[in-house]
């Protein structure tokens, strides 16, 4: 049995197809992760005893679609919430939100009084100067990893 010039053409040229469609897929994934991006991520101090701290944080989106936080994580507490504060009449209510809007071409601030991350279950005290890692998740599944800086306690938790 004889091979001609084709029967070593062939597996190349299958390695080199499917190596441009890994390639192009893994390229899509990080052309997608990069359109949004953090900025100014922040969390604020807790002390030894208090179980709760929220994150702050500017997100932006370059790209040409709307993107959706949809979750989140820290190593450095039990449970990450997306939450809203609100006013209700008097008094400002805070409640967590399903998603967090991050609008194409545009940005969204998490602020104290408004938008941020709630972490629940502080496994230690966070003291002004640390930095702690906050995941965020997308509504296209892909993940932003950042770091968050403590600062000092200064007015009004949420």
């Amino acid at each position: 049995m004889t091979c001609s010039a084709n029967c070593f053409a062939r597996p190349a040229l299958l390695a080199t197809v499917l190596f441009t469609a890994l390639a192009g897929a893994v390229s899509s994934a990080a052309a997608q992760t990069a359109t949004v991006t953090a900025k100014d991520v922040w969390v604020r101090e807790a002390p030894a005893g208090r179980p709760t701290t929220a994150v702050f944080l500017v997100l932006t989106n370059s790209g040409t679609t709307a993107r959706h936080v949809v979750s989140g994580a820290t190593a450095a507490a039990d449970t990450l919430e997306l939450h809203e504060m609100k006013r209700d009449g008097n008094m400002m209510q805070m409640s967590p939100v399903s998603r967090i809007t991050v609008p194409a071409g545009g940005d969204v601030t998490l602020r104290p009084g408004g938008l941020h991350l709630m972490l629940f279950g502080l496994r230690k005290p966070l003291v002004a100067g640390d930095t702690i890692r906050v995941s965020l998740t997308l509504d296209d599944g892909t993940k932003l990893e950042v770091p968050a800086e403590v600062r000092a306690m200064m007015g009004r938790m949420p």
